[in-house]
């Protein structure tokens, strides 16, 4: 019997490090979500759900795997703490700002989440930064809260200008940040135009580069920003149209996922610099420093300048945001601005999990007798059983070199006609079993060595999943975004084999083979045997962007998606362990429930018509009759068969 506990499958996947509080794993080997971290309820139980009895719970109101569930409470939990955040500095640096965060709508423009964003942040001021038209009118229509502000980033024209300076007689509050010195013509004449005085921000083009995958976004060469001398110009441009008074804003950004403080140290010295300098130069009504993004999220764990990870936390964040402010207005003696954060990334990347089920895998015969050789048999078959035969934890490098020397020998001997098929085959078995013996004595030596890398490759294991790493983690696979991935359930057993992850969709590239391990990442994960029963496996932290650029490679479309909050509301005393199938057992409730893409839907995304297709197949279908080469019954399957599928989900289905 293995000793394995719950505990180390915690540890092994290391879900106290990137999980937040938000993750751990219970006594019976499930994992738990706990949306409010250690809340508990009035009753003094834990608030938190079991995931996996969920995603059983989810598939019998009818949702299908693969299936992203979007925790609600833990999206309020992080913006709150960012707002806690930025409290907390406020008032340790007796600052006379505040701190007025917006959310980019860009990182996820899912209409259900930038709803409970505005929900959430409503309390706490936050408001929407919009970089296009289409994102403008998101935010015109839905961001209702008083007081919050709406940032208007990115490329415009005069119809975006113009949206924007009519949004003021909504009640909305749009700062149009120049992010190009050209636009301030825009602005000035759609403003003489309606008669509409702007709320102007400037957009400055900081020297400082930022740290992580995306320093290319920052520095003088960024593609957005003013420089020194396009923001002098742009200052006396207004002022000639006497509209000083509406540069309200000042505005830098440095990059995505900044992985180490002392890059956001670096901008805001220059940036205060810049706001200062502003001041001086006669812009009085500048009361706004927007920081842009930035705010990292620690995909690892490992709190390191990595680019899947930070060294830093939220509280120091926000307190060097702060400081840098007071200081400097402090020494100018100017009045200190409110702080905008564009932490959008810090905000939603925790809620979402992707479950999805493996399918298949790829196994090694570690379960298998080494066969033994006949007096029929070829030499070389007889020279692989003896090497299998002598394998001892005091001779494992001489046993592996003669197993490569022998393999490479049955593959010669079989391409030169000296050895036939099923001596090539039986030369594979034997050479496999030898791997998995050593493999199996330096498992339980602890020793990893480097002589044996190529064998540790040999040995791993493909797991098949039901997803499509393009549609649901394209990041994973665009530049090498380390996500953790972890088993949701058997964590009191050991994970006794080690493996990588592969999707649906015909591609090479479709695999998962960058893991969280410990100090850097694995190319394998450890993983429990497939046996044929469902076996769920999840990707954490993907609220951020991946929804959005995820695409359709072999027309793999949206999965199913649903938002779950806690339900307090429900007494644990009316909880039954013994409920039957039909009653949820847990205490949470279902907000929304997104429908992911039928085949039809993504067929018409490349100009497929339903009817078409269906015309089409149905008169083959006539031929193939008129031919005898189908019968009726058959050629009925097939038109079931063709309709289902067009009406069905892309991605594989559960027949049980």
């Amino acid at each position: 019997m293995s000793n394995w506990t719950p505990g180390q499958s915690s540890s092994l996947y290391r879900v106290p490090d990137w999980g937040a509080g938000f993750f751990s794993v219970s006594e019976n080997g499930n994992l738990l979500v706990r949306p409010r971290r250690h809340a508990r309820s009035a009753d003094g139980h834990s608030q938190e759900i079991d995931l996996k009895k969920l995603v059983e719970e989810l598939g019998r109101r009818g949702l299908r795997r693969p299936m992203l569930i979007r925790f609600s409470d833990i999206l309020a939990t992080r913006i709150e703490e960012l707002a806690e955040s930025f409290a907390a500095a406020v008032t340790d640096n007796a600052y006379s700002g505040r701190w007025r965060g917006v959310y980019p709508i860009k990182v996820n423009q899912q209409a259900h989440v930038v709803e409970e964003i505005i929900e959430f942040g409503a309390p706490f001021g936050v408001g929407l930064e919009a970089g296009s038209k289409p994102e403008l009118l998101i935010a015109l229509a839905l961001l209702d809260t008083k007081d919050a502000l709406l940032v208007c980033n990115g490329y415009k024209d005069r119809a975006y200008v113009e949206t924007a300076l009519l949004a003021q007689s909504l009640g909305r509050n749009p700062i149009i940040v120049i992010d190009r010195f050209s636009e301030i013509e825009l602005i000035v004449a759609a403003s003489a135009s309606l008669g509409i005085r702007p709320h102007v921000g400037l957009r400055a083009q900081l020297s400082t580069v930022g740290a992580g995958r995306w320093i290319a976004s920052s520095g003088e060469h960024s593609k957005f920003g003013l420089s020194a001398d396009e923001l002098v110009r742009a200052i006396e441009r207004l002022r000639r149209e006497d509209m000083l008074d509406c540069v309200e804003l000042l505005h830098f950004h440095i990059g995505s996922q900044i992985t180490t403080i002392h890059a956001h140290k670096e901008a805001l010295r220059e940036a205060m610099r810049v706001y200062v300098g502003l001041h001086r130069m006669g812009a009085d009504s500048l009361h706004l420093l927007d920081v842009g993004g930035g705010l990292g999220v620690d995909y690892l764990g490992s709190l390191t300048d990595d680019p899947s990870s930070m060294n830093y936390s939220m509280k120091e964040y926000a307190n060097d945001v702060v400081f840098a402010a007071a200081q400097a207005c402090t020494e100018a003696g100017i009045p200190a601005p409110d702080i905008i954060t564009e932490s959008g990334r810090a905000m939603v990347a925790h809620q979402s999990v992707l479950v999805f089920d493996i399918i298949g895998v790829n196994r090694d015969p570690s379960g298998q007798r080494v066969e033994a050789c006949g007096d029929s048999d070829h030499a070389v078959l007889h020279a692989l059983f003896e090497a299998v035969e002598s394998i001892a934890p005091d001779s494992l490098s001489e046993r592996y070199h003669d197993l490569i020397h022998a393999r490479d020998e049955a593959a010669s001997l079989f391409s030169l006609g000296y050895l036939d098929l099923e001596g090539r085959a039986k030369s594979e078995r034997l050479f496999r079993a030898g791997c998995v013996r050593i493999g199996h004595i330096l498992e339980q030596l602890g020793e990893p060595r480097e002589e044996f890398e190529d064998l540790r490759k040999l040995l791993t294991e493909t797991y098949f999943g039901n997803f499509s790493i393009f549609q649901s983690v394209p990041d994973a696979w665009a530049i090498k975004q380390v996500f953790p991935v972890m088993p949701i359930h058997r964590l009191e057993q050991e994970p006794t084999r080690r493996g990588v992850i592969v999707d649906l969709t015909c591609d090479s590239d479709g695999r998962l083979d960058r893991f969280i391990g410990d100090g850097e990442d694995q190319p394998t994960l450890r993983l429990h045997p497939w046996n044929g029963e469902p076996y769920f496996l999840a990707i954490f932290l993907v609220g951020a962007y991946q929804e959005i650029l995820g695409d359709l490679h072999n027309l793999f479309g949206d999965t199913d998606a649903v938002h779950v909050r806690l339900d307090p509301t429900r007494p644990d005393d009316l909880i039954d362990e013994s409920e039957s199938d039909t009653t949820s057992s847990q205490k949470y409730s279902v907000e929304h429930y997104v429908e992911g893409d039928a085949v039809t839907d993504v067929l018409s995304y490349v100009q497929y018509d339903k009817r078409g297709l269906g015309e089409r197949v149905q008169h083959t279908i006539e031929q193939a009759l008129r031919d005898g080469r189908i019968s009726l019954e058959d050629s009925a399957l097939l038109r079931r068969r063709f309709d289902e599928g067009l009406n069905g989900y892309t991605y594989l289905r559960d027949e049980g």
